[in-house]
């Protein structure tokens, strides 16, 4: 199994690839900024493909397309580059087989809220798909194109997809039920941390002695579709932007424990860009392994904070 993480600039991305009894499959996690299709380049001013664009590309020549899509949840830096690739590329959505996604919808008849008011999220209004005055509802389009089942993925799941476990960390009901109370697709601006510190001129030793941990209560990334990925025996952690408390309490759940039991993992994509709101010691103390992600460009948040940094080190 191959793991590429494509350059999402400071949101998430990532291509799962492997055989499966010698047929070719693809895994998608999250499309990234608008910029992880095309982008300006900022020297020549020209329009560039970005790594998605090249991915799409790439697997139009070799006949094969996105077996699956997951959109972790609808923050600006993980749909958007999604968005984009449907409003350019008419043909876009007869390259997916199937996606995995909880919409505002679909979550609101899960939970039997009928209160509930919800926003639809809608490409932008230059789109192949419809006119400049109309907006077209994604959750609509991807229904009626036959790819989403409408089917919530929550904690507790275990999913087997061609020859690939899931076993789902999150969200729980009680971050379904925040997520709902205020549901709408947000600028990655909005997600900015105002009261994170400038640590860097700090050593690792100096952060950890004066480490303290604030939870995320960003109810958007508390929503996130989080896994561990078994094939062959060998496990893989994805956490998008999770919050660390919901991993924890499903990770000992399933019997995982800092002393004599840790999750041992070939690779652990950090939560959340490695935001310090979103790596506990408390989880890394639950977890075994020597290789970890960082999927940022450190625009927009500022991340990855020093504090999540010392806080691996010291795990290890």
């Amino acid at each position: 199994m191959k793991i590429k993480f494509l350059q999402a600039f400071n949101g998430d991305s990532i291509w799962i690839s492997f055989l499966e009894n010698d047929i070719p499959r693809n895994i998608l996690i999250d499309g990234g900024t608008s910029t992880t299709y095309t982008f300006k380049d900022k020297k020549d001013g020209k329009i560039k493909q970005g790594d998605l664009k090249n991915l799409i590309e790439f697997l139009k020549a070799n006949n094969e397309k996105l077996d699956l899509v997951i959109l972790t949840h609808i923050d600006d830096d993980h749909i958007d580059g999604f968005l984009k690739w449907f409003s350019k590329d008419e043909t876009a959505i007869q390259n997916i087989k199937e996606i995995w996604f909880n919409s505002g919808r679909i979550i609101k008849k899960y939970l039997n809220d009928t209160k509930a008011e919800i926003n639809p999220v809608r490409f932008k209004e230059q789109t192949t798909l419809t006119s400049v005055s109309q907006g077209v509802d994604f959750e609509n389009y991807i229904r009626e194109k036959e790819v989403w089942d409408e089917k919530v993925i929550k904690q507790g799941d275990i999913i087997d997809w061609n020859g690939i476990a899931f076993q789902i960390l999150s969200p729980s009901k009680e971050k379904l039920v925040e997520l709902l109370k205020e549901w709408e697709k947000k600028a990655p601006a909005s997600l900015l941390d105002t009261s994170r510190k400038d640590d860097y001129k700090k050593t690792l030793k100096k952060v950890m002695k004066e480490n303290t941990f604030e939870e995320d209560d960003d109810p958007y990334n508390g929503s996130s579709i989080s896994f561990i990925i078994t094939r062959e025996d060998k496990k893989y952690l994805f956490l998008a932007d999770s919050h660390p408390s919901n991993i924890i309490s499903e990770l000992k759940r399933l019997g995982y424990n800092p002393t004599n039991n840790k999750l041992q993992i070939e690779i652990l994509k950090i939560s959340h860009h490695g935001s310090q709101k979103n790596t506990s010691v408390e989880l890394l103390e639950l977890i075994e392994t020597y290789k970890y992600v960082i999927s940022t460009n450190g625009d927009m948040h500022g991340h990855p904070d020093k504090a999540t940094i010392a806080r691996i080190v010291n795990a290890n």
